[in-house]
């Protein structure tokens, strides 16, 4: 297909909500393609200045958020499958591999290669705030994948490390986090809003390959280079708004 070029397809999104499903294709020869399901058929390109690593849609289907290899992050407004540039704005200092949007769509988040992971109000575009991974800067702290919860009344942001650490911050003030590291049994001093589900492996760096809250937001999921783990969010905590728990 056509979508799939031959510069190297960098993400895949499906995109649902209240409209019919479609693929959004993020490439390396700077366009987003957006396909349709499940015939794969072209629906709308749109080009951009430089290489494309993630594309995401708002739940409410009004708004998309685009990152690739600058700093530069680009909104579009979104009436089926036509989409209007409406603002580019500037994340970090560095180049950007991942968005994603509240469950409400008025906010979203871009994880960058520097280490950094921003919030924006779409209603003002004003940064609402601005988080640094554990380990910090461009290598192994380096930010490759950001989810919010996408229902209920768990209001979490998670975004995971190039190796070894997924966060995971309480949005309702985004003072309160807690890293977890993947592949063992060690916890960070950070209030606790999970519980592992999963078996725990040595003590050693791992490679996070992806990262995916459950629809209902009752579990968080890791990849890893051999095995997924599943992380139980602590949603009776949640519920209660003078706990500090989360997972």
């Amino acid at each position: 297909s056509a979508a799939f070029a031959d510069d190297g397809v960098t993400s895949l999104n499906i995109t649902s909500g209240l409209e019919l499903p479609r693929l959004l294709v993020c490439n390396n020869d700077h366009t987003v393609r957006l396909m349709s399901l499940p015939s794969l058929e072209l629906v709308t390109e749109l080009k951009f200045p430089t290489a494309v690593n993630y594309a995401a849609v708002s739940p409410d289907g009004t708004k998309m958020c685009v990152v690739g290899d600058t700093n530069e992050v680009f909104l579009f407004s979104k009436r089926g499958d036509t989409f209007e540039k409406i603002s580019v704005l500037t994340a970090s200092n560095d180049a950007s591999f991942s968005c994603d949007w509240s469950q409400s769509s008025e906010q979203f988040a871009v994880g960058s290669q520097d280490g950094y992971v921003t919030v924006w109000d779409i209603r003002s575009q004003q940064k609402m705030a601005q988080l640094e991974t554990f380990q910090h800067g461009r290598s192994r702290g380096a930010c490759r994948n950001v989810k919010f919860s996408p229902s209920g009344s768990i209001d979490l942001l998670a975004f995971s490390e190039h190796t070894s650490y997924v966060n995971i911050v309480d949005t309702r003030s985004f003072e309160k986090r807690q890293v977890l590291r993947v592949g063992s049994d060690s916890f960070s001093d950070f209030p606790d809003f999970f519980a592992p589900e999963s078996p725990t492996f040595a003590s050693q760096d791992m490679q996070i390959t992806g990262l995916r809250f459950a629809p209902d937001s009752s579990s968080l999921f890791v990849g890893l280079e051999e095995s997924i783990l599943e992380y139980t969010v602590d949603r009776i905590g949640r519920y209660s708004f003078a706990s500090s728990e989360i997972i």
